[in-house]
């Protein structure tokens, strides 16, 4: 489901702010997002019984929200910590 143009653009003034660009949400990666080219990423997925609600969409990299798919919330992710990054994870979960 396409996520609304205005839905997007809250869920960026409202967990980055009035920025042109920020890191990723996810506090170990170190990937840059900016306001054109960024994720709008469930925590809890669709899937899964998530709502396309502010309150559970967050700014994520591509590399991110691809790399968790719907394995993971967006909470789990945030804590498999800084052993890892993006692109490992990737490689790993594409074997």
């Amino acid at each position: 489901m396409s996520i609304p143009r205005a839905l997007r653009q809250q869920v960026w003034v409202t967990f980055i702010g009035k920025k042109y660009k920020s890191k990723c949400y996810i506090r170990w990666c170190r990937n840059e997002i900016d306001v054109f080219n960024f994720h709008v990423a469930h925590n809890i997925p669709e899937s899964k019984g998530g709502t396309l609600t502010l309150e559970n969409l967050r700014p994520l990299c591509s590399c991110c929200n691809l790399s968790m798919s719907n394995n993971y919330t967006i909470d789990e992710w945030n804590l498999l910590g800084n052993e890892y990054d993006c692109f490992s994870l990737l490689k790993y979960f594409n074997k």
